[in-house]
């Protein structure tokens, strides 16, 4: 007969509590993790229901004329965002904000960040200092273009690495709607 005696010192834990403490703490840390992704998961089914809100009013009653303002007024109530903004390029009242919106964008369809101060009051005309922003190009069938974005007074609600995915995807269904000036 074999006997094993133990001489555990100060401290001192058995090998297999010591991995069953590690297994613990994975265990903790999955769980972590698994309550942020159902968290981000339940986010962004909020964002999807109110894109198809925004986008399925736009497709009942936009037409080109009222479309700006109609996006505007839907995406505030239905994003709960501070600042909304909707800009044909061929307004020459737009020309300094197409111009900060391209100047942002560089050569991408959209892009988030911070804002100076000009920048902030050329999208939005808000004129309370810095801010930050997500925007996006929107395509028409008809040819026209326009910025669309959502901002804010906070300088970090909108990341340089924040997702744009939900801003693009309503510009680019937008684009693909049945919306046309009206003969004139």
């Amino acid at each position: 007969e074999l006997k094993l005696t133990q001489h555990f010192g100060d401290g001192a834990i058995s090998l297999v509590e010591r991995q069953v403490a590690i297994l613990r703490e994975r265990n903790a840390e999955l769980r972590r993790r698994l309550d942020t992704l159902m968290l981000v998961a339940e986010h962004n089914e909020a964002l999807l229901e109110a894109t198809q809100e925004v986008i399925s009013t736009i497709a009942e009653r936009g037409s080109h004329e009222e479309l700006p303002t109609l996006f505007c007024d839907l995406v505030r109530k239905h994003f709960g965002v501070d600042l909304v903004a909707f800009h044909w390029c061929d307004a020459e009242i737009s020309s300094d904000a197409i111009s900060v919106a391209s100047h942002l964008m560089g050569n991408k369809n959209a892009s988030s960040g911070p804002l100076r101060a000009h920048e902030l009051n050329a999208l939005f005309g808000e004129d309370k200092g810095e801010g930050s922003a997500a925007l996006a190009w929107l395509s028409m069938r008809a040819g026209d273009v326009a910025v669309i974005a959502v901002g804010s007074t906070d300088t970090v609600r909108y990341g340089i690495g924040d997702g744009t995915l939900f801003l693009e995807y309503l510009g680019n269904v937008i684009g693909t709607l049945p919306i046309n000036r009206a003969p004139g």
